[in-house]
């Protein structure tokens, strides 16, 4: 990380997420010393959770009791199965918790319903479209041209609407929906806040240095549309 982005860094700590998901727990504490003591968020994703379960949730939070952690774990299941994974984390001081938005009405329904039992401080965060999947994953997957504007945004009206309407606290979508996002919000009075993966610093993405993220932006270009979150892994 360049000195100017180290900067913009430590200057928006509590905006960014930063992704632990890769690193076993000797890397992260090395992170933890250093650019992590800059940060006031942590992602912790299924990787993690695989590698280390609810124990090594408990042990970041007992560890580093100053940091908050959003708790990656996108959900997306039939409802009774979504409330009891979720009903199994009680006694988490979680911040943030996801689940898939594509899983439904009553699937989000039932996740909020569990969270105010096992996690009532924690937010609930819907994920839409992975950033992973470009033009010809919608295409193939929903029959979208995603370079046609309108069926872009029948697609992402439909599942922000329902998160609006089920109060869902956040969505998480690439930077290249934010606009769109920030239009419905503007328009219908939608309530959830914008998380954004798929960042990359300018030089990066000019490299083409993305990994398996198509959908990406800067991280200040993100900000400027909107972003209150930004979700950054291997670029810190």
């Amino acid at each position: 990380m360049t000195p100017e982005n180290f900067e913009f860094v430590t200057a928006n700590q509590n905006k960014i997420m930063a992704a632990m998901d890769n690193k076993d727990w000797p890397e992260l504490e090395r992170f933890m010393q250093t650019t992590g003591k800059h940060l006031t968020l942590f992602k912790l994703g299924l990787e993690f959770f695989n590698r280390y379960g609810k124990e090594g949730v408990a042990r970041f939070l007992t560890t580093y009791p100053d940091k908050k952690v959003f708790l990656d774990l996108k959900l997306h299941d039939i409802p009774n199965t979504v409330a009891k994974a979720i009903l199994a984390l009680e006694g988490l001081n979680l911040s943030f918790l996801t689940i898939h938005l594509t899983g439904g009405r009553q699937m989000i329904r039932e996740a909020r319903r569990a969270m105010q039992t096992a996690l009532p401080e924690c937010q609930l965060l819907g994920v839409s479209f992975l950033t992973s999947l470009g033009e010809a994953d919608f295409d193939e997957l929903f029959g979208l041209e995603f370079d046609n504007h309108e069926l872009k945004h029948l697609a992402f009206s439909r599942l922000l609407r329902l998160a609006h309407e089920e109060k869902v606290d956040g969505v998480v979508c690439s930077p290249s929906e934010l606009d769109l996002l920030a239009q419905l919000r503007r328009d219908h009075g939608h309530s959830y806040y914008p998380v954004t993966p798929g960042i990359r610093f300018a030089e990066e993405i000019a490299s083409g240095i993305t990994h398996d993220q198509k959908r990406v932006m800067s991280p200040q270009d993100a900000l400027a549309l909107g972003a209150r979150y930004l979700v950054m892994g291997r670029s810190l």
